[in-house]
């Protein structure tokens, strides 16, 4: 899925996301059957029921789960965040300013863990609310391009495979620092892994690497179908390795919507997904 939203830009929940999209139009998480995603709104009138939403200095976000009365328990919309990443859903955050108001776009994140922390339900009594660190893709696709100037591990493709599943199961609990963490070491497990796969030929064209990197592995890139970013610890099964020719052609070329169902497929098709 190419997502049609701007970074940024102020849409009309109804109109421009569930119109299209489906999903339940009024609560903070939205989550369409058919749709390769989950809405996550914050913002204005979440305080009235003890959500303390915050923007952290790191980049993550810390967002409350759903639950107004009592203990938070880990079901509906708030599992749906927690397995989005084996579910195969990305996680859009949108943040309305004013009530009543149109919601501006955050850009897309990642769940990489939780917390439990006693905030009070809409009756004021004390509860135990699950408070989520979300990180976004954009900083996770910059730390990509960091471990690509870094030998890959030596491991047989076998344990490589293993560790990257592991890394695509649900996120556990965690401080903010550790799931910050947790994310960037899952996002490399799985890119290291879809790369070992590939044996050093491009999963599109089929043609070997134009040419070796500095550690003399071969240069390919590790491609997240259908996301408009390159960040993420995806599903082995959606992640496909490209050379930097293809790979610019999923993104900007015009049968990319083609292409990248074709890398669905076949990525799908390794797996057995």
């Amino acid at each position: 899925m190419l997502w049609p939203f701007e970074l940024h830009r102020f849409y009309h929940r109804r109109n421009d996301i569930h119109a299209r999209f489906g999903g339940q139009q009024q609560g903070g998480i939205s989550t369409p059957a058919d749709t390769p995603g989950i809405f996550i709104f914050t913002g204005h009138g979440a305080g009235h029921v003890g959500h303390q939403d915050a923007f952290e200095a790191d980049g993550s976000f810390r967002y409350t789960g759903q639950g107004q009365l009592g203990d938070m328990r880990m079901i509906s919309g708030n599992r749906a965040i927690r397995d989005h990443v084996q579910n195969g859903k990305d996680l859009l955050l949108f943040q309305q300013t004013k009530k009543g108001g149109p919601v501006r776009f955050e850009g897309l994140y990642v769940c990489g863990g939780w917390e439990i922390e006693q905030q009070p339900d809409m009756n004021g009594q004390p509860r135990q609310a699950i408070v989520f660190t979300l990180v976004p893709q954009s900083q996770l696709s910059i730390e990509a391009e960091d471990l690509a100037t870094k030998a890959p591990t030596d491991l047989p493709l076998a344990e490589l495979r293993k560790r990257a599943f592991q890394a695509a199961l649900a996120p556990t609990a965690a401080s903010p620092r550790v799931a910050l963490a947790n994310v960037r070491a899952r996002s490399k497990a799985v890119r290291d892994y879809v790369l070992a796969r590939a044996r050093g030929s491009c999963e599109n064209c089929r043609s070997a690497a134009p040419f070796l990197t500095a550690t003399g592995q071969p240069c390919l890139e590790a491609h997240h179908i259908h996301k408009l970013s390159d960040g993420g610890p995806d599903h082995p099964a959606s992640v496909a390795a490209l050379c930097p020719n293809c790979h610019r052609e999923a993104h900007f070329g015009v049968g990319q919507v083609l292409l990248n169902d074709q890398l669905l497929q076949h990525a799908q098709s390794l797996e057995k997904y």
